[in-house]
């Protein structure tokens, strides 16, 4: 498991007009909660590090000016085009209890139904979420496609997870479907008309 460092530096305002002046300075507000902490920390982290964290699903220690705090990216507010990041959200882990984690999938592997059936793939959930214990959080799953035919469909459920993980995502959404080659649909209509 990646272990990503980020410098942070606490605030002690918070409010639009302290945002607005951190954003000038190249900085982003974002606070820092759980862990066992009764209040949330403001913090303020580089804007130009968002890039390299934003896709990370791993841990994070956070390093502040006096203290090193770990914890996971929990969310990213963007500015109403969508396209700029303006907040953070980081939740502090503690060692020993389990939290929920975005994972991404990778997938390998070219479907029978694509191959040797003229299907088409589509993925349709690149990332799951899981509950599983901070140092046992995957980088990835690797999800094998080769078995699927034209016309079957992979679900969240049947995606081997990590020993210990369990499944925090509804196990009956579609993750992956061969669809069956145009000629057999068209035919199959036909027949069905007649």
């Amino acid at each position: 498991m990646k272990v990503v460092e980020l410098k942070a530096t606490k605030r002690e305002k918070t409010g639009k007009q302290v945002a607005k002046k951190l954003r000038r300075e190249g900085l982003l507000p974002a606070v820092i909660y759980g862990g066992g902490r009764p209040e949330a920390t403001p913090i303020a982290v580089p804007a130009k590090e968002v890039k390299r964290i934003k896709h990370h699903h791993g841990l994070i220690k956070l390093l502040l000016d006096d203290e090193e705090r770990m914890c996971i990216l929990k969310d990213i507010q963007y500015n109403w085009l969508g396209d700029v990041p303006i907040h953070l959200d980081f939740q502090e882990i503690k060692f020993g209890e389990t939290i929920e984690v975005t994972v991404e999938l990778e997938f390998v592997g070219t479907p029978i139904g694509v191959s040797e059936e003229g299907g088409v793939l589509e993925i349709l959930k690149r990332e799951v979420t899981i509950e599983t214990l901070p140092r046992a959080i995957p980088e990835k799953i690797v999800v094998d496609l080769s078995n699927l035919h034209a016309g079957d469909a992979l679900h969240v459920g049947e995606i081997p997870l990590p020993e210990g993980a369990k499944l925090a995502d509804n196990p009956e959404e579609t993750v992956a479907v061969v669809v069956e080659p145009e000629e057999t649909a068209e035919t199959e209509e036909e027949t069905t008309e007649e």
